[in-house]
């Protein structure tokens, strides 16, 4: 049955569960598959006037699609839910399962297809228990931990893939703090809890707060940095495939120290990331109001929901993230100034705001989330001193990935020390490190945005400003310029566009690349600075 032609016009209202008012979105298409437009719309309800006839009303949510084809020959209305009860089952559209690996609960088992109790079960039991005592002094006067759990989609998933490995799944990662220095290594099997026969690890300890990171040195290796807030206890998940999936990492911060899937807060962040991710920066008054109220409960929430309004560009609220962002700050995360997610914030807030600065000192450590080490790269363009040359984040900004609204990159190059200066291997399950630690990590540590001028040039040149080709020597230049260069095994997007935007024009300046590409002049200098030692070891090999 076609649409009709008859003036009579009826009403069909599609409801849409609370659970689901920020996931899911609806369409409606006639018999020729045209959009019909609601004449009413909001998140909980879309409302249309129709014509008698054949229509199809489809919901989306995360890539899935359910469709139910429906006859209008009166008023009609659906609910787009999983909760069976609300409705006669005729009257009900069943959105597609959604995946997390936050091993959330919704209204019914059925709402979370991935979140399986041989997975949440042990998740919520690890959550409150160290596997790994940090030290056993200092324990006792912490209240801030670390709780790691990594899984696969579903032991079926995890069963057809181990046959395929060498080593065990959890054998590549490690944790190291600021330093670089190594706090757990995974393949020791100590401080974990490890299940082999449903796949599945967890890690939770009591540490100082302050950065540490989860390596990955398998196949595509990552480095993720995750941030203990003191008095808060960071959790953080994420699924495995052939290779870990770093696009579901999902992190979290709680009062208690227990994981709760049914908390409401994880699953506003969860639809804040997935917005993160495909670069949706809106958010309407309902979320701005849950994030406003349930900062106190879950801080990776307000900040989350910060980052968001303040890319959007949207003024009408505020009043109230000017109190949200100041209460981040002072009150709820307060003893932890030297967050970086928090400096980012204080960027984009400045930027957001007027009559607002912020800190032009350089970043210690870097960010959770990608876009706050967006904004400070962003914010290095007029200040480098926020990214010194051969400081983290000068590394990371050319080795970053895109796969993940958090922050991952290419590990950063170690000093290779004696296993035995690090822990013995009696007491691998419990270190104390001398908080003067020497960085492991072959970067400056020591980030406090001086810059030094080359002995060659006059103190008062910027040297930021000169011609490239007055700047750099000429063999230099030619070897940017090669397609050797462009070639060479270890390039990346940005040492690529250098080397094109050289190759069309020698009459650049530093400043000029550095606003081309979005990067800290630090980076740039830095870049050509390897380039040159390069070419010093090439000459040192045709010289032998």
């Amino acid at each position: 049955m076609s649409t009709s032609d008859s003036p009579t016009k009826f009403i069909l209202r599609a409801m849409v569960a609370n659970e689901y008012k920020y996931l899911v979105s609806i369409f409606l298409f006639d018999s020729t598959n045209r959009i019909i437009s609601p004449i009413e719309k909001s998140r909980d309800q879309y409302k249309y006037q129709l014509k008698k006839g054949l229509y199809t009303l489809r919901v989306e949510m995360n890539a899935g699609i359910t469709d139910k084809v429906i006859t209008v020959n009166t008023n009609k209305a659906y609910w787009i839910t999983s909760d069976l009860s609300q409705a006669p089952l005729s009257d009900i559209i069943q959105p597609p399962q959604q995946f997390s690996s936050a091993l959330l609960s919704g209204a019914r088992t059925e709402t979370y297809l991935s979140s399986h109790e041989y997975y949440t079960h042990p998740a919520i039991k690890l959550s409150k228990r160290n596997t790994f005592i940090y030290n056993q002094v200092q324990t006792k006067k912490l209240n801030s931990s670390l709780f790691i759990f990594l899984r696969f989609p579903s032991i079926d998933k995890y069963n057809s893939l181990r046959s395929k490995w060498a080593k065990s799944f959890y054998k590549y990662f490690e944790i190291v703090n600021e330093y670089g220095e190594l706090l757990l290594s995974f393949d020791s099997k100590s401080g974990l809890q490890v299940n082999e026969n449903d796949g599945w690890l967890a890690f939770n300890a009591q540490l100082p707060h302050g950065i540490y990171y989860l390596i990955y040195r398998g196949s595509e290796p990552r480095q993720i940095p995750i941030y203990v807030f003191n008095n808060w206890h960071t959790q953080f998940f994420m699924t495995l495939g052939e290779v870990p999936l770093f696009g579901t990492t999902r992190i979290f911060m709680s009062a208690k120290r227990e994981f709760n899937p049914k908390a409401e807060a994880n699953k506003y962040i969860d639809i804040l990331l997935d917005k993160l991710q495909n670069g949706d920066y809106s958010v309407d008054e309902e979320l701005i109001e849950i994030a406003a109220y349930g900062k106190y409960r879950s801080p990776m929430l307000g900040l989350i929901c910060s980052y968001v309004y303040f890319k959007s560009r949207q003024t009408k609220s505020d009043d109230l993230f000017r109190i949200i962002t100041q209460n981040m700050q002072r009150v709820i995360l307060k003893d932890n100034d030297e967050s970086p997610d928090l400096r980012a914030l204080s960027i984009l807030a400045a930027e957001h705001f007027d009559k607002t600065n912020y800190r032009k000192t350089a970043i210690k450590g870097t960010p959770m989330l990608r876009i706050g080490l967006e904004a400070i790269k962003n914010a290095s363009l007029k200040n480098r001193a926020l990214i010194p040359k051969n400081s983290i984040n000068d590394f990371i900004s050319e080795t970053l990935y895109y796969d993940s609204p958090f922050n991952t990159f290419k590990p950063i190059p170690v000093y290779k020390r004696p296993k035995s200066s690090l822990a013995s291997e009696k007491n691998m399950n419990e270190i104390a490190f001398d908080i003067h630690s020497e960085s492991r990590f072959l970067i400056d540590m020591n980030e406090g945005g001086v810059e030094k001028e080359p002995k060659e040039l006059e103190p008062k040149i910027d040297k930021f400003s000169l011609n490239i080709n007055g700047y750099l020597e000429p063999n230099l230049i030619s070897f940017i310029k090669s397609s050797e260069t462009n070639s060479e095994a270890e390039r990346n997007w940005v040492r690529t566009s250098i080397s094109g935007l050289l190759s069309k024009n020698e009459n650049l300046s530093i400043n000029d690349i550095s606003n081309q590409l979005n990067l800290s002049g630090n980076t740039i200098t830095r870049i050509f600075d390897d380039w040159g030692k390069k070419i010093k070891i090439e000459k040192k090999k045709k010289g032998r």
